[in-house]
């Protein structure tokens, strides 16, 4: 017989206790969590979605102004990860009904890039894009710039043309 062992009841006790104790660090974490979706998404109009705040603009810029604009707040014209489906179904439906740059072009290499020179390697053009249209009487070049489609999908359109946007900043914890 053993006087310092505890009692089966001391031994219940104290694993209520501690499963009591694991439930309330798991809520403060979950808290954290939720509190800390919002970092760096304070400026109004910013929308946190994992680890980026994302601005889908109400006003209309031509691309250049767009990357510029997006990059001053300190962020940069849309750019969705390789296999990020769920980021991807977040900004289209968070889109639609309307039409928003991303950053995405051919225009320097004449390949698909990401504005940090990434290449695109996705395929959520429409049908029959991107075709590179030149009769659109904006000037000689051919469409350089993608946007999102009403649709959810990517259209090529020349660079010049005003649409809305979305800047995409990550987090900083």
């Amino acid at each position: 017989f053993c006087f310092l062992c505890p009692t089966k009841e001391e031994m219940s006790k104290s694993l209520t206790d501690l499963e009591d104790l694991m439930l309330e660090v798991k809520s403060s974490i979950q808290s954290l969590s939720y509190k800390l979706s919002f970092a760096r998404c304070t400026e109004s109009g910013w929308i946190p979605f994992r680890n980026s705040c994302y601005l889908f603009s109400h006003d209309s810029m031509d691309w250049t102004k767009a990357k510029n604009y997006c990059e001053e707040k300190g962020a940069l014209l849309l750019k969705i990860e390789d296999g990020s489906e769920r980021e991807w179904e977040f900004v289209t439906s968070t889109a639609k009904p309307q039409e928003y740059w991303i950053g995405l072009t051919d225009n320097n290499t004449g390949q698909w890039r990401w504005t940090d020179e990434t290449p695109y390697t996705m395929n959520k053009w429409s049908p029959g894009q991107p075709d590179d249209w030149k009769d659109h009487k904006l000037g000689e070049e051919g469409e350089d710039c993608a946007h999102i489609t009403v649709y959810g999908l990517l259209n090529d359109a020349h660079c010049s043309i005003k649409m809305n946007y979305i800047c995409e900043m990550k987090k900083q914890v």
